[in-house]
């Protein structure tokens, strides 16, 4: 895993990351210690940032650490705003707790976990008892800081923390919410699913250039509603059935002699009448 502390900002907003293991060396040299935020701290008072986002993407880690950054965190001179996501358990909890009054967020997708502290001791029998003394001390302060920031009693964090033989107890966002760990839920956008042909485009790597409305439907006409005897299969037959129509050739008057048919014969007729009239 990453582990890193980012660090960006605009004109009104710093963002701080806090990813992977408090307190442990990252990759290339980066690492989730209070040194590390110490230096970005410097230049988020520099940046004279009115607000400052810390994002947590952490399952926890050293105690010390997870201590000292929350309170580089309280000591901004800014308005911050906490925001949990994934597993947030143990030492990332209590960075978590450096937010304002009701800032304390927590994505719908996340769970929370807080437990009794721990550590792996080794010497003699009042060694170990010093070690357990000072593991009840941590587990007091922790258990006052969350009580500091919910208004709630330490001795209810200390139950809580305290379950499954101190192993605690993975929350939901609601059940971290009633318990006074956080203020606020963020609701998770969702998108519209895509189409089949859209995810085919993605995969494809075609670039979506529009979809074209589809054509408008074509009213059909149902023949068979027409007449009661008439149905699409008689109106094709009938149609094979019908010839072309034919007409007789015209025939002209001959003026020129010979036998004149019936039709010339009454047209000369008719002509003489009028010449005569």
């Amino acid at each position: 895993m990453n582990q890193t502390i980012n660090i960006s900002a605009t004109a009104t907003v710093a963002t701080i990351d806090i990813e992977g293991v408090i307190g442990s060396e990252g990759q290339n040299g980066a690492v989730t210690t209070y040194e590390s935020l110490r230096e970005k701290i410097t230049q988020i008072e520099a940046l004279e940032t009115p607000m400052v986002v810390v994002n947590i993407r952490s399952v926890g880690g050293d105690v010390a650490d997870a201590l000292l950054i929350y309170e580089a965190l309280l000591s901004l001179d800014a308005h911050i705003t906490t925001r949990c996501y994934g597993y947030t358990a143990s030492a990332a909890t209590i960075i978590a707790q450096a937010a304002n009054e009701g800032c304390r967020e927590i994505a719908q997708s996340a769970l929370y976990l807080i437990h009794n502290s721990s550590c792996a001791a080794e010497g003699n029998a009042t060694n170990l008892a010093q070690q357990a003394a000072l593991l009840q001390k941590t587990d007091e302060r922790i258990a006052a800081i969350y009580a500091s920031r919910s208004g709630l009693p330490a001795s209810h964090f200390a139950e809580m923390m305290a379950r499954n033989s101190g192993d605690g107890e993975w929350l939901s966002p609601e059940q971290a919410l009633e318990a006074g760990l956080v203020d606020v839920i963020i609701a998770t956008e969702t998108k519209p699913s895509a189409t089949l042909v859209e995810r085919i485009r993605s995969w494809l790597g075609i670039k979506d250039k529009g979809i074209e409305p589809p054509a408008p439907a074509v009213d059909r006409v149902n023949m068979s509603n027409l007449h009661p005897t008439c149905t699409p299969i008689t109106l094709t037959e009938g149609q094979k059935r019908v010839s072309k129509s034919t007409t007789a050739e015209v025939e002209d008057p001959d003026f020129e002699g010979g036998a004149l048919s019936a039709n010339a014969t009454a047209y000369n007729r008719d002509v003489a009448a009028m010449r005569n009239y």
